[in-house]
C-alpha cells in the first residue's frame, strides 16, 4: 500500500466507545514497558543505510535529576529528596492515585517534574525518572512526559519505549521511528520496528522483517495479521477481525483504530484518549474524551470549553445538557442581566459537578462573576468556584455568605482560624493547619532531611479521597505545612470542605 494511503488511515479515526469498568492504566505500560519483544534483526532493503545517532552523554544516574521545572518555578526544594531511599521514593511515585482533588493533583505533578537533586544513594537506573514518567503516562499527562523524555534524551532502551507510546499516543512518532529505524536495538517490539519501517516508506524491509518474524515464530498469529492488514487493508477486505487483545498497547490502539476496528467494552485508559481529540472523531466522543482529560488535568480546562462551544447540539440529556448549560452560561456572562446568570450559573454547576468539573468550570468562569449581583444560591456557587481559583482570592470576600462553613473556609485562607469548626473534618482540618496536631514520624522525617519522602507520604495518606479517614487527613495536612507547603495544604483543605462535602 502507498505512503499517502496509509497516511489517511493514521488519520481516520472516528468510532464511538462505550463506557465500562475502565481497562487498568498499568496493562498497557507492563505490556510494553516491562516485557518487550525482542525485535526480528534488521533487514533493510537495497540502498538503506544506517545512519549513526548522535546522543547527549548524560550518565544514567544523572537522568534522575532531570527536570522540567526549575525549583524557583516548581516551589519545591532542590534537595527535596534528601537521602531517602531511591526504592522507597520510587515505590511512592508508581502508586500515585488519580481521581484526586485537584490541588493534589497539581501538587502531585509538580514533583514529578521539578528539576531536583538526587537522592543520596542513586543507582545507575534512572529508576526515579522511570516512575516519574510511568506516573505522568498513567495519569494521561503526555505531553509532560514528552517534555521530560526529551530533556532527558531517550538514548537507552527503557527511555525510548517510553518515547515510542508517547509518540504514538500524541501522533509525533516521526522523530521516535527515525532513531528506531537506525538503531534497530531500541525497538521496544516487533510490532513497533515494522511500524516505523513502514511509516518511513521502506515497505519492503518492513514486510520482509515481518514475514520473517512468522516463520521464526517471534509473533502470534493475531498480531501478524493486523500489521498485515495495517500494511494492506484490502488484502484482508471481508475477512474476520483480529479479536481485541487483553492488554491494547498504544501501537495495536492506533492500528485499530486505523482501521476501524472495534474498541474494547471497557473504557480506554487515559492515555489512549488524547487520540480521540487530535482525530476526526465525532463531537460527543471528543467531549467525553476531553471531560475525563480536564477533571484529571491531563489536558488544559479551556480545551474541554472549546469542545462544549463547537457547535449546537441537536439532541438533549446527558451530554448534550452540559453542552447547553455550559453554552448559556457563557451567553448569560455577556450580558446584564445578573438573574439570567444567576440560573445559567446554577444549571451549569448541577450538570458539571456530578462530574467533578467544579474546577474546569471555576477556571474558565470565576473572575468574570467579580461585581454581578447574584441571587443566594448563585452566589454560592460563585463562592466555591473563587474558592477552587487561585486568581480570584478576592472574589472569595466578596462572594462569601455568613454560612458557617463558607466563615469556615475564610478563616482558613485568611489564616485567622477565627470561626469553630463543626463535624469530624473541620476539626481535623483546623487541627493540622492551627497547630494544634501532634507530632509524627512523618515530621519527624521532615526534620531529618527527607521532605520529599514526608510529602509523598502525606499525600499517599488522602488515597481515599472524600472516603479519608479524618485522622489521615489531619496528619496529611500538618505534614504538608510543617514540610512548607502550607499554601497547597491550605488548598486541600478548602478542597475537601467544598467538592467532598462537610462531616
Amino acid at each position: 500500500m502507498k505512503a499517502k494511503a496509509l497516511l489517511s488511515l493514521l488519520f481516520a479515526m472516528g468510532i464511538s466507545t462505550a463506557q465500562a469498568d475502565p481497562l487498568s492504566a498499568v496493562d498497557w505500560l507492563s505490556e510494553i514497558l516491562e516485557t518487550p519483544q525482542e525485535a526480528v534483526p534488521e533487514t533493510p532493503s537495497n540502498g538503506t543505510s544506517i545512519e549513526t545517532i548522535e546522543t547527549t552523554k548524560l550518565s544514567d544516574a544523572q537522568k534522575d535529576t532531570v527536570g522540567i521545572l526549575p525549583s524557583q518555578v516548581s516551589g519545591i526544594p532542590s534537595d527535596f529528596w534528601g537521602d531517602s531511599s531511591v526504592d522507597r521514593l520510587a515505590a511512592f511515585i508508581r502508586n500515585a492515585p488519580t481521581g484526586q482533588l485537584p490541588e493534589i493533583t497539581a501538587l502531585w505533578r509538580r514533583i514529578m517534574l521539578a528539576e531536583l537533586d538526587p537522592p543520596v544513594g542513586m543507582t545507575e537506573e534512572s529508576t526515579l525518572l522511570l516512575a516519574r514518567l510511568d506516573a505522568l503516562l498513567t495519569a494521561g499527562d503526555l505531553d509532560p512526559a514528552e517534555a521530560l523524555l526529551k530533556a532527558a534524551d531517550p538514548n537507552n532502551p527503557q527511555l525510548f519505549r517510553r518515547w515510542f507510546d508517547v509518540s504514538i499516543l500524541t501522533q509525533r512518532a516521526s522523530e521516535a521511528c527515525s532513531r528506531m529505524v537506525s538503531t534497530p536495538r531500541f525497538a521496544p517490539t516487533l510490532q513497533a520496528r515494522v511500524f516505523c519501517l513502514a511509516r518511513s516508506g521502506d515497505w519492503n524491509a518492513a514486510a520482509i522483517t515481518l514475514n520473517t518474524a512468522k516463520v521464526l515464530g517471534e509473533i502470534s498469529k493475531d498480531e501478524a495479521t493486523l500489521l498485515e492488514m495495517f500494511l494492506d487493508p484490502e488484502l484482508y477486505d471481508g475477512e474476520h477481525d483480529p479479536p481485541i487483545p487483553a492488554i491494547l498497547t498504544p501501537l495495536n490502539f492506533l492500528m485499530r483504530e486505523a482501521l476501524a476496528l472495534p474498541r474494547p467494552a471497557q473504557s480506554l485508559p487515559l492515555p489512549f484518549l488524547h487520540m480521540d481529540l487530535q482525530n476526526k472523531a465525532g463531537w460527543k466522543l471528543r467531549i467525553t474524551s476531553g471531560e475525563r482529560l480536564a477533571r484529571e488535568n491531563a489536558i488544559p480546562s479551556v480545551a474541554l470549553l472549546d469542545l462544549y462551544l463547537e457547535g449546537t447540539p441537536s439532541a438533549s440529556g446527558g451530554i448534550w445538557e452540559r453542552v447547553k448549560a455550559v453554552q448559556e452560561l457563557v451567553t448569560a456572562l455577556e450580558s446584564n442581566d445578573d438573574v439570567a446568570l444567576s440560573g445559567a450559573l446554577i444549571s451549569a454547576h448541577d450538570a458539571l459537578a456530578p462530574l467533578d468539573l467544579q474546577t474546569a468550570l471555576s477556571e474558565w468562569f470565576a473572575p468574570a462573576l467579580e461585581g454581578r449581583m447574584l441571587t443566594p444560591q448563585a452566589k454560592s456557587i460563585g463562592f466555591e468556584l473563587a474558592v477552587l481559583n487561585t486568581n480570584a482570592y478576592d472574589l472569595v470576600f466578596e462572594l462569601a455568605s455568613t454560612s458557617q462553613i463558607e466563615q469556615f473556609v475564610l478563616s482558613i485562607l485568611s489564616d485567622r482560624f477565627n470561626a469553630p469548626p463543626h463535624g469530624n473534618l473541620q476539626q481535623a482540618i483546623y487541627n493540622a493547619l492551627a497547630g494544634y496536631s501532634p507530632k509524627t514520624v512523618l515530621h519527624q522525617t521532615v526534620d531529618n532531611g527527607r521532605s520529599g519522602e514526608a510529602v509523598l507520604s502525606a499525600l499517599t495518606l488522602l488515597h481515599d479521597g472524600p472516603q479519608s479517614d479524618v485522622g489521615d487527613i489531619e496528619v496529611a495536612l500538618s505534614v504538608l505545612s510543617y514540610a512548607g507547603f502550607r499554601s497547597e495544604a491550605k488548598r486541600i483543605a478548602t478542597q475537601f470542605l467544598l467538592l467532598k462535602g462537610n462531616s
